[in-house]
């Protein structure tokens, strides 16, 4: 683990944001029919700035750039969620900055991007090939490159929900959250585990991009053969050396889902919770419906609704027709 990375300073990263990001709801439990564990909660970091927990890192890099790194702009690469959030937050704060999301990013993804004034370059097919030029472009233009999960101001300001669900239930004894790069566990983990060790930590991956449990098996990070899946969020081919320490030191288990159970989920969280949601932030639901992740034995569970950037033109255009 990162020597500068510790409960201090998730404690001072959260200080540091709190004028920036929103303290997001828990949706209490029963569901509607009582087809899920009673006891279950659910926290909705989809309704955070830019519907997704990336604004936490975001804010927490972005407030301790100095006025000549902040004039020189910031570059990232992004599956979406990062890229619009960083946007956004160069926006608030007067940063220029420059977005590269893949050569198959959907419009909708583009525009949340675009519309906070962020310069967007599309590259490769996956987040890899889009990491690869911006870093490169990055480091010609001299401006800072904030990475999406390997960097220890990122994790940080993603362990501040971590503090915030330790605040929100107290009694907490077991979270499930999305693993993409791994940061948002990592940070999540360490605060949480560092205050209460008995709390059990459980990622979940798409069975088509499982970076992370690939890194765990064999006991350093490699990248995967291939990636297939439809949460292009969750869907970088490794992980980093600082996000698998944290996890094999902080996390409990990895299950993962498919594409078909997420869509499943995204049904439900929508059909009981009014909760239009990505795939991404559908995974943690997945995981409890397909008995992927087990739960019975917890009182107080709480899943983790990371991202809520599903395109919602299509459903418009429906209304506007009909």
């Amino acid at each position: 683990m990162s020597a500068i990375l510790t409960l201090a300073t998730i404690q001072q990263a959260r200080a540091r944001i709190a004028g920036y990001v929103r303290h997001t709801p828990l949706l209490p439990a029963p569901s509607l029919r009582g087809d899920m564990p009673a006891q279950l909660r659910l926290k909705l970091e989809n309704l955070q700035v830019t519907g997704s927990f990336k604004a936490r890192g975001v804010f927490n890099t972005l407030l301790q750039l100095n006025t000549e790194e902040r004039a020189r702009g910031v570059i990232t690469a992004s599956g979406g969620n990062h890229g619009a959030a960083l946007a956004y937050g160069a926006w608030r704060l007067g940063i220029p900055a420059t977005i590269f999301l893949t050569a198959h990013a959907s419009a909708d993804r583009v525009a949340r991007v675009t519309m906070w004034g962020a310069q967007v370059r599309q590259h490769g097919q996956v987040w890899d090939d889009a990491h690869a030029a911006a870093t490169e472009y990055a480091q010609t233009a001299g401006a800072t490159y904030v990475h999406p999960f390997d960097a220890d101001r990122t994790i940080a300001g993603q362990g501040t929900l971590g503090l915030e669900l330790l605040e929100d239930v107290p009694t907490i004894d077991c979270v499930l959250v999305a693993i993409g790069g791994g940061g948002l566990i990592a940070g999540m983990a360490l605060a949480m585990k560092e205050t209460r060790p008995g709390i059990r930590i459980i990622g979940v991956e798409p069975v088509g991009s499982a970076a992370m449990r690939y890194a765990l098996e064999r006991g350093q990070v490699a990248p995967l053969p291939e990636v297939r899946t439809i949460a292009d969020t969750l869907a970088p081919r490794a992980v980093s050396e600082r996000t698998l320490s944290l996890t094999q030191r902080y996390v409990d288990e990895i299950v993962t889902v498919s594409d078909a159970q997420m869509v499943s989920a995204m049904r439900w969280l929508w059909a009981e919770c009014n909760q239009l949601v990505e795939p991404a932030g559908a995974a943690v639901i997945a995981a409890i419906q397909s008995g992927a992740a087990n739960i019975s034995n917890h009182t107080h569970p709480v899943a983790l609704i990371c991202g809520g950037n599903a395109a919602v033109e299509p459903v418009f255009t429906a209304y506007a027709n009909s």
